[in-house]
């Protein structure tokens, strides 16, 4: 969980317990429950929350994809209507491709136009080079060796 996960959950976490302060008076739960523990409740559930949704987005259920190896490629400017199988069949004319994975962004889960294929062997990535700069659906590709994250 990184600070803006962070700080967003503690925003929730605020704004709900605010929720509860206000309206749980109007509601008649002062008579039963203090006020002070509807805050309290209302910042943990808020915290909690908070995490589960603005934290859920970077754990994705897909491993990442980890460029050890060099028979990984960086694919750019792919169509954002573009699904991976469709990736996948271009890649494969160029030899045997083992994943593919298009990058997508938080919680609305859209394409961000660029994504990974492992190819099978080093051979099959200095083939596939040869899409850099080609058409597909309507936009020039950019093909790279993928370079490791540091």
């Amino acid at each position: 969980m990184n600070v803006g996960c962070v700080s967003k959950g503690l925003a929730m976490a605020i704004a709900l317990g605010l929720v509860g302060y206000f309206v749980g008076p109007m509601v008649g739960l002062n008579q039963e429950i203090p006020v002070g523990s509807v805050l309290a409740s209302g910042l943990v559930i808020g915290f909690l929350l908070g995490a589960l949704v603005f934290g859920g987005g970077s754990s994705s259920s897909k491993p990442k994809v980890k460029h050890n190896n060099t028979n990984v490629l960086y694919v750019g400017n792919i169509p954002f209507k573009a699904g991976e199988d469709e990736v996948q069949r271009l890649f494969e004319a160029y030899g045997v491709v083992k994943s593919v994975r298009l990058v997508r962004s938080g919680p609305s889960r859209r394409p961000k136009g660029y994504g990974f294929v492992e190819m099978g062997s080093a051979g099959d990535v200095k083939a596939a080079l040869v899409l850099n700069g080609e058409d597909f659906a309507g936009r020039k590709l950019r093909v790279n060796e993928a370079k490791d994250k540091k």
